[in-house]
């Protein structure tokens, strides 16, 4: 669902004291009503109607142009043949919201796997958001020699602050700290293979020809589908403004397999010239706050992540994307000066379930 001039397939609604009401009337009669409320700031609702929603036109044009492509229902029915392994990943994160433990958990799921060995776990507590890193090496077959070592699967909080449930578990390899994962050396593909074997429902986004073949011809060549993220978006969590502008990931894959999220994604050229519009600044200055080392603070940080009238504002431009099961949302990366920048919001009744897969020539 993404609001455009073509129109939109939900209604915008700053949720004010003297509305609670009238989203409440809404609901008895039967109206989806979305709650755009992030780490204790309500940013608004969306009252979602029954059009379709409205794809990206041209999506190849718009991957060139590095702006968000939507892809409404391009997986659902993968998402529909996949449809117990999404549900058994869904169990889980609850499990793990309740105290289960992370290695029971993923040794559950890979059974008696003859290539993938559990090395041991770790914990950073220099990062709060943590909660255990477990490593893999692989084995052959016949466990005679190891073929890879330091593939690894980090369970962590999405966000710092304890109102926001929401997790997320990402498959890489290498030391995280010197970001190995830069430097492909063969182990990539096996970490893709673990990510495969944890997560059987990687499958719809990997699997899917329409995708894969869109892919292909926006990068011109073979890409792999690495660097895999599993997110269960509590709601009213989600993540603040951020970009995935890393060197040689050309962009960011995110399919929505149960529940919904909301985003707001746009170019950063465009999200620097809306903020300079919003705060009475200049976009040069805005954009180089944006593109410094650190991440933005102050009043900058307010603007973006805590200001309801700047949600309002991207939401009226047409940057809210509303994503349910079976849609996907690419954000192309051509650089750290053009790239998508994005926001996401856990909204409705439980936790939903999506995957984020790096895009890299392959």
């Amino acid at each position: 669902m993404a609001a455009d001039d073509a129109g939109s397939d939900f209604d915008f609604l700053h949720v004010t004291a003297d509305r609670r009401g009238e989203l409440d009337a809404l609901r008895d009669r039967g109206g989806l009503v979305l709650e755009l409320v992030r780490r204790g700031v309500d940013h608004g609702a969306l009252v979602v109607g029954d059009r379709p929603p409205t794809p990206t036109r041209d999506p190849l044009a718009a991957w060139r142009a590095g702006e968000p492509v939507f892809l409404p229902d391009l997986l659902t029915e993968r998402v529909a043949t996949h449809a117990q392994a999404i549900d058994d990943t869904q169990r889980m994160f609850d499990r793990l919201r309740d105290g289960a433990r992370f290695l029971d958990e993923i040794d559950a799921r890979l059974g008696d796997d003859e290539l993938f060995r559990y090395a041991g776990s770790t914990v950073d507590h220099g990062e709060p958001r943590e909660i255990e890193k477990l490593f893999v090496d692989v084995q052959s077959e016949a466990g005679a020699r190891r073929l890879a070592r330091d593939l690894w699967l980090k369970l962590s909080w999405i966000a710092h602050d304890e109102r926001d449930l929401s997790l997320r578990i990402r498959v890489s390899f290498g030391h995280e700290a010197t970001r190995d994962w830069l430097t492909p050396d063969g182990r990539e593909e096996w970490s893709d293979r673990l990510a495969d074997a944890v997560f059987p429902e990687c499958a719809v986004v990997t699997g899917s020809g329409a995708l894969t073949g869109l892919l292909r011809d926006a990068l011109g060549g073979p890409f792999r589908l690495s660097e895999r993220i599993v997110y269960s978006n509590a709601p009213g969590g989600g993540a603040l403004f951020h970009h995935d502008a890393d060197p040689g990931q050309r962009g960011v894959v995110f399919a929505q397999l149960a529940g919904v999220t909301v985003w707001l994604a746009l170019p950063l050229r465009e999200l620097a010239e809306r903020v300079a519009d919003h705060c009475h600044s200049r976009a040069a200055d805005v954009r180089s706050a944006l593109l410094a080392p650190e991440p933005p603070d102050g009043a900058l940080w307010q603007t973006l992540n805590a200001d309801p009238s700047f949600t309002a504002a991207l939401v009226r431009a047409g940057h809210l994307y509303a994503l349910g099961p079976g849609d996907a949302l690419l954000l192309p990366s051509h650089g750290p000066d053009d790239c998508v920048w994005h926001s996401v919001f856990g909204t409705g009744d439980a936790p939903s379930l999506a995957h984020s897969d790096g895009v890299f020539a392959g």
